[in-house]
Formats: C-alpha cells, sequence, structure tokens
C-alpha cells in the first residue's frame, strides 16, 4: 500500500449525515495533518488558493457527481478514460453570503486559479499524446449559490483558452463547436491537439426551482449527465472526465480558499433519497488524485508545489 492507497481511510466525519452541506465536509483538520499533495494555485493579483487532496465530497450533488463517475468507470467503452472530481471554492459573486466573505477571492483571481488547477491535469492526462479529448463538467446554481464559479469557469472562454496555453504553450485556439448538450473547444499547435469538450449539469428543471431548493431526484442528474456525454462521446472518446463543482461551505469557514481533488465518496443526496449509484460507504477513487500527485512529481507547474 502506498501513501495515497492509505491517504483518507482513517478519516472520520465529525457530524453525521443529515446537518447541512457545509457541516458534513468536516475533513478540513485531516487534509490540514495528511495532505500529500500540498499546492498552491496563484492569481496574476497574487491572491493564493490551496490545492489539496480530499477525503469528504459531503452529501450534495457533489458527491453524486462523484458516485456517477466511478459508476462510469465501471461501464463498457470506459475503461482507462481517467475520471475525477475537483471541488472549488466559492468567490464573492457566488451569492448573497459570499460577497461579504473577505476571506473569499473575486471572480476573477478564482477564474485564474481554477485555469492553473485544470492546467496541471490537463498536462498530465494530455503529455503522451498527439491527440486528446479532455471532458469538463460544472454544475448550475442552488439554493445559496446563485452564481456557480465552476459554471463561470466553463463558460469564461478566456480561461479555458489560457488553461490549454498553460497545460501546454504551443497550443493556440483552433476553433469551437457547439453540439447540442456541450461545447467542443479545439486546440492546436506542434503537431499536437486538445479538445476540452465543457458542460454544465443543472440541478433542477429552472435556475428559479435550483435557487428554491427544488432540485431534480438522483437518478435524473444522472441521467442527465449521460445524456451531456453523448454527443461527445459520438465525436470520440475522451481520455479524462473531470468534474467540477463549488464547496459552499467555505464561504462559512474563513480560511485560505481551497480546491480539494477528492479522493472518495459516500455518494448519497442529502435528503436521503437513494439512487441507483448510492451508497453509505465510503468508496474509494484515487484516478485523479494520481495524475495531481504525477504533477508534483515533475514539480514544473503551473501550479506552485510546497515542501512536504
Amino acid at each position: 500500500m502506498d501513501d495515497l492507497d492509505a491517504y483518507g481511510r482513517d478519516y472520520v466525519p465529525q457530524a453525521p449525515a443529515a446537518v447541512a452541506d457545509h457541516g458534513i465536509r468536516s475533513g478540513d483538520r485531516y487534509v490540514a495533518q495528511h495532505d500529500l499533495l500540498r499546492a498552491v494555485a496563484t492569481a496574476a493579483s497574487g491572491a493564493e488558493a490551496d490545492v489539496q487532496l480530499g477525503v469528504d465530497p459531503g452529501t450534495f450533488y457533489c458527491a453524486d457527481q462523484l458516485a456517477n463517475l466511478i459508476a462510469l468507470a465501471g461501464e463498457p467503452g470506459f475503461t482507462g478514460v481517467v475520471t475525477g472530481f475537483i471541488h472549488v471554492p466559492p468567490d464573492r459573486a457566488t451569492g448573497a453570503a459570499a460577497a461579504a466573505a473577505a476571506h473569499l477571492h473575486p471572480r476573477g483571481d478564482g477564474l485564474q486559479q481554477c485555469a492553473r488547477v485544470v492546467a496541471a491535469a490537463l498536462r498530465e492526462l494530455s503529455e503522451e499524446t498527439s491527440e486528446e479529448t479532455i471532458v469538463l463538467t460544472a454544475f448550475g446554481p442552488f439554493a445559496g449559490v446563485a452564481d456557480n464559479p465552476t459554471a463561470a469557469f466553463v463558460a469564461d472562454l478566456a480561461s479555458l483558452d489560457a488553461a490549454a496555453r498553460l497545460a501546454a504553450p504551443e497550443l493556440r485556439l483552433a476553433g469551437r463547436e457547439q453540439l447540442t448538450t456541450a461545447t467542443l473547444h479545439r486546440y492546436a499547435g506542434a503537431s499536437r491537439t486538445l479538445t476540452l469538450a465543457t458542460t454544465v449539469l443543472p440541478l433542477a428543471a429552472t435556475a428559479g426551482d435550483a435557487l428554491a431548493g427544488r432540485y431534480f431526484d438522483t437518478d435524473t442528474t444522472a441521467a442527465n449527465f449521460h445524456r451531456a456525454l453523448a454527443p461527445v462521446l459520438a465525436v470520440g472518446r475522451p481520455a479524462a472526465i473531470i468534474s467540477l463543482g463549488v464547496d459552499s461551505g467555505q464561504v462559512l469557514r474563513p480560511a485560505r480558499p481551497a480546491f480539494r481533488v477528492e479522493t472518495q465518496t459516500r455518494g448519497f443526496h442529502h435528503d436521503g433519497r437513494r439512487g441507483r449509484t448510492a451508497s453509505d460507504d465510503y468508496r474509494r477513487h484515487l484516478e485523479l488524485a494520481r495524475v495531481f500527485l504525477q504533477a508534483r512529481a515533475r514539480g514544473d507547474g503551473p501550479l506552485r508545489f510546497l515542501h512536504r
């Protein structure tokens, strides 16, 4: 068993599963003591955010999506496709409470930091081949999060272009194509190509329903995820699927914002409904964590790695 295999196995949540989303992700102390990644994403302004390995994505849709990714990895046709989930910190544009949180960064800084985090994964995932497709999914709004920074990131063309350049400086935008449920962003240069396929997964039928907490059930969100993938798969098999979700609990925790590459999930929704990917048990999923630890071992950015 290596250090990553052991990471998180001894984590015990400090709150029962029935509490609010921000309360269940009580792994901050564990991560502070055990984190193997120890990285920092820096914006042009100098604003910093930690980049860490997470141990508990909560009991809301982020945990559901990681469970969906784990289930997807076992489906025919997805063998060898790297999947994983990254929690993104909120910024001051996220919602009313976030706007007053002095420890959070402005939206522009958050987008730049997200580009660097995503670029670290893209660099490792695409370096060995001359042509690669990476899927990036985000979430729409939900109660307390009127403007989800993950949806803002995949909609911000400058941030996506920056992530591609940070991953491989020779890449330049070659074109964009709107599919039914996704957008393809194609980059090319020096005899290599990289395609980012982006999509936003809604949590309710309308934005108003989402803000009011009238959400889809877990099986509907899982079906919507597969529906969003369908046109991308028709174009070609992706090398990786990376899902992004906001860690809204950080609004209430006055610490430096942190990205979390999640390593395990319990995979059930906070209202107790059990979808087909549900489990009360922690389920391990280390693929994306290994990608980021590989980036750390190389130590060549675009993140800054701290001494152990």
